[in-house]
C-alpha cells in the first residue's frame, strides 16, 4: 500500500512541537483487512513509510473477546504476544505502537493519536470530563484513566459499541483522562477537520496561558547546577523558562508538578522530581531521594531558585527539559479547565515497571 499521505499527515503534526514531543504519538491507515500502524520508538517529525508496520485486523479485533490473566505482568505479556502475533509485516523485527489495539478499534480509515499540552489541560483537570461535555458536546467520548495495554483498549471498546448503540453513529473523537487525544476519519482533510474543531474549543476557554519565555540564570542557579553535576556525575540543565520560576517561588509552589500527568511525563522526566528547600543540603537530599525510590532524579525544584533537568548527556537533559515544560504547560492550561489533576500513585507504579514504556525509552 502506499503509505504517502499517512506519512505526509504524520510529519506534519509531529513537526509542530504545540502537538507532538520526542517520540510522543501514533498514526494508522487501514487498507482492507490490514492495519499500517506507526512502530514504537519512532518519531512521527521524521518518519517514513518504513517506520510502519502491517498487521492483521481481524486477529487484533479477537482480541476483544479473549480472556488474559488478571495480574498485570501475566496479563500483559500474554496481550503482548497476541498483538505480535497480528503482525503481518516482512520485517519481524519491527513492534507496533502500544496503542495498535485502539486504533484498530476506530472503522475509519485514518487514526491521530496525539498529546498536545492545551488538549491534556482538559484531560488532566479536576472535573474534565465534565468540563469537555459542556465545551465540546456528545460528539466527543471520554475515557476516564486506567491501565494502558489491554485494559484500555478493553475500556475503550466497550464505550465505543455502548456509543454506537445509542447514537447509531461511529465515535471519531477521543478524550483519554491524564493521556491525550484520537481523531479518526476516512480522509486526512476531515482529522484535520475535526481536530481543529477541538483546538480552536479549547483555546476560546482558555484565560491564563503558560510563560516560558526565557529568564534570568542567578549565581544561585549556577551554583545550584554545579553542586547537582558534582554530587551525581551527571549533565546538569538550568530551565530557564518563567513559569520553571513561578513554580519554585516559594515552597509548595511546584505542587502541580509533584506527580506526573501523563506516561510521556514519567518516560522522559521520571516519575517524581527531588523537591528542595534553599537551605538543604544537596548530597544528603539526593542521596534520601535515591533511598526512597530507587532512583536518581531527573528533575530538581529548588525554592526560590528554579527548575533543574539531570541526564547522563545533554541528549537525556533535552528530553528531559522538553517534558518538563510541557508539564508545567499541562498545568497552567488545567487551571483553566477547573485545575490540575496528576495521574494516581497505582497508575505511575504500574507504568513505571511497564514493559512497552521501557523498551519505547530504550528506542
Amino acid at each position: 500500500m502506499d503509505l504517502k499521505e499517512l506519512v505526509q499527515m504524520s510529519n506534519r503534526y509531529g513537526a509542530n512541537p504545540e502537538y507532538v514531543l520526542a517520540g510522543g504519538g501514533n498514526t494508522s491507515v487501514k487498507e482492507g483487512e490490514t492495519l499500517y500502524v506507526k512502530c514504537s520508538g519512532t518519531q512521527l517529525g521524521n518518519i517514513t513509510e518504513q517506520g510502519f508496520v502491517a498487521m492483521d485486523r481481524k486477529m487484533l479485533g479477537s482480541l476483544m473477546e479473549k480472556e488474559y490473566p488478571s495480574g498485570d505482568q501475566a496479563r500483559e505479556a500474554a496481550f503482548l504476544a497476541d498483538v505480535m502475533e497480528a503482525r503481518t509485516d516482512a520485517d519481524k523485527t519491527k513492534r507496533p505502537s502500544v496503542e495498535a489495539l485502539l486504533h484498530n478499534l476506530f472503522p475509519q480509515k485514518y487514526v491521530l493519536h496525539i498529546h498536545p499540552a492545551m488538549i491534556n489541560g482538559l484531560t488532566c483537570s479536576v472535573g474534565g470530563q465534565e468540563k469537555a461535555a459542556a465545551l465540546l458536546g456528545e460528539e466527543v467520548l471520554w475515557i476516564p484513566i486506567c491501565r494502558p495495554g489491554y485494559t484500555l483498549g478493553k475500556l475503550c471498546w466497550d464505550a465505543m459499541k455502548a456509543y454506537r448503540e445509542k447514537t447509531g453513529k461511529e465515535i471519531q473523537v477521543v478524550l483519554l483522562q491524564n493521556h491525550g487525544i484520537f481523531v479518526a476519519g476516512d480522509t486526512v482533510e476531515e482529522i484535520d477537520c475535526l481536530f481543529a474543531g477541538v483546538w480552536n474549543t479549547l483555546e476560546k476557554a482558555v484565560e491564563r496561558r503558560p510563560d516560558l519565555s526565557p529568564c534570568e540564570e542567578t549565581a544561585k542557579a549556577v551554583e545550584t547546577a554545579r553542586l547537582l553535576a558534582e554530587k551525581t556525575g551527571k549533565t546538569v540543565g538550568f530551565v530557564d523558562a518563567r513559569e520553571g520560576m513561578r513554580f519554585t517561588e516559594a515552597w509548595g509552589a511546584w505542587a502541580p508538578l509533584e506527580k506526573p500527568f501523563t506516561p510521556d511525563h514519567i518516560v522522559y522526566c521520571g516519575p517524581f522530581p527531588l523537591v528542595l528547600k534553599r537551605s538543604e543540603d544537596v548530597k544528603e537530599e539526593l542521596e534520601a531521594f535515591t533511598g526512597r525510590t530507587g532512583l536518581v532524579p531527573k528533575v530538581v525544584l529548588v525554592e526560590g531558585t528554579g527548575a533543574f533537568v539531570m541526564g547522563e548527556n545533554k541528549g537525556d537533559c533535552g528530553k528531559a527539559e522538553m517534558l518538563l515544560r510541557d508539564a508545567m504547560k499541562v498545568a497552567v492550561y488545567a487551571e483553566n479547565f477547573g485545575g490540575p489533576l496528576s495521574m494516581t500513585e497505582d497508575l505511575t507504579e504500574f507504568i513505571i515497571h511497564w514493559e512497552a514504556e521501557s523498551y519505547r525509552k530504550k528506542q
